[in-house]
């Protein structure tokens, strides 16, 4: 009985050793362009949407890194407020 224990305590059964052999097993695979031809219209939109949408949240820092960097540069180019706010507004798009 005692060396039917695992090291937690538990009784290891034969089931156990069936499930793990089971569990050995490779995962099957499908290549990509299986995996998408059962996609429909609906589906290549919504990737499409996605894909912009990912587009879009990506250069969105990097940007407004750009806008914000000019737009302080525009302040400290300029000595009056009359020119610092011409220099803004050449920048910083309406």
């Amino acid at each position: 009985m005692a060396e039917d224990m695992e090291l937690n305590g538990d009784p290891k059964t034969k089931q156990d050793s069936k499930k793990s052999k089971e569990k050995e097993e490779p995962a099957k695979t499908v290549p990509l362009y299986k995996l998408f031809s059962f996609a429909d219209p609906l589906d290549h939109l919504l990737m499409f949407l996605g894909t912009v949408g990912a587009f879009g949240n990506g250069i969105s820092m990097p940007l407004m890194t750009l806008i914000f960097g000019n737009m302080i540069n525009a302040f400290g180019s300029s000595n009056n407020s009359k020119e610092v706010v011409d220099e803004v507004s050449k920048v910083i798009p309406h």
